[in-house]
């Protein structure tokens, strides 16, 4: 009897060991996920809105987990959003890590920004830069879309938002936030 229920002890452990080991990683790569945010969600999560070249970046320090801290600094092209000026140059920080804005000197972008203190964050990481290409479609979380859209959905968030003062943007900003599946 004992070597039965040995037996039987050691299948179920082994089949709750297997079951908890794939839990565990599907927890993980579940958190990974990225959700959809829409563009809607992304303006009003945004204090500024703006067209900008990337003039330079820089990495300025490392963090505990290893993610480098990147400066940034943009040069305002077209401001849709948040009082800032054409030729205003604008200090964002970002982070290498996943699913993390990344900007390339020299690339003219559509970014969702907060302000910070004295600097700026994109709003949602990567789904809130969107690349401009040479012919002037906008490409990353942005394919499809066209600035004009943006404008639209500026004016249809700010007169939500004066409807209804009380309505905050959604808690979760700094969520990673990319593609559902």
């Amino acid at each position: 009897m004992s070597k039965s229920f040995n037996y039987c002890f050691k299948k179920v452990f082994f089949c709750l060991s297997v079951f908890l080991f794939f839990s565990f990683f599907s927890a993980i790569s579940l958190n990974a996920m990225i959700r959809d945010i829409s563009l809607d969600e992304l303006v009003r999560r945004s204090d500024t809105i703006v067209v900008v070249d990337v003039l330079a970046v820089k990495t300025v320090g490392t963090l505990p987990s290893g993610a480098q801290v990147v400066a940034n600094l943009v040069s305002v092209n077209q401001p849709l959003k948040g009082g800032v000026a054409i030729g205003e140059r604008l200090k964002l920080k970002t982070r290498t890590i996943e699913d993390e804005a990344f900007l390339k000197k020299g690339q003219k972008t559509l970014l969702f920004l907060r302000k910070v203190q004295n600097y700026y964050e994109v709003v949602s990481g990567i789904a809130g830069t969107w690349p401009i290409e040479d012919d002037g479609n906008l490409y990353g979380y942005g394919t499809g879309k066209k600035l004009s859209d943006v404008e639209k959905a500026i004016e249809s968030v700010e007169a939500e938002m004066k409807a209804n003062p009380d309505k905050k943007p959604d808690s979760g900003s700094r969520s990673k936030i990319v593609i559902s599946l």
